[in-house]
């Protein structure tokens, strides 16, 4: 049974109906102001892949095509398409906790942090959260 959206031109809401078959339901109506003139969008399609398909996915060598280690902006491209690639198991929030880590390197906000004194007062700058030195 296949879900589809629908758009709402009185109340320009939007919103999605299980359906059974591919013909709409009888009576579908806008939950939000009840209007009937709705009509079907176009939307994404999602298609389910094996964790196998996903793995072997992730180990060709096309996935590190283009990456530059040393630009934070090339890392971040990378890592949103490991996501995809892990999909739910990535996180509803993996390309927001990426943008995140992109603009906490590209700002320096992390210069000071994972720095620490020693007894001569020298400073020794650990890795960040992100493996990079």
């Amino acid at each position: 049974m296949p879900i589809y959206e629908y758009l709402c031109p009185n109340c320009n809401g939007r919103f999605q109906k299980l359906v059974r078959g591919f013909n709409d339901p009888p009576g579908l109506a806008c939950p939000r102001c009840a209007d009937t003139n709705v009509r079907r969008a176009v939307s994404r399609v999602s298609v389910v892949k094996s964790e196998d398909t996903r793995f072997e996915n992730m180990a060709d060598p096309s996935m590190l095509a283009g990456l530059d280690e040393s630009d934070p902006r090339s890392i971040a491209r990378w890592a949103k398409k490991l996501g995809k690639e892990l999909g739910e198991e990535a996180g509803d929030d993996w390309d927001e906790m990426v943008d995140q880590m992109m603009e906490e390197e590209l700002s320096g906000e992390g210069d000071n942090e994972g720095e620490d004194a020693s007894a001569t007062g020298s400073k020794a700058k650990k890795p960040d959260n992100l493996g990079w030195a």
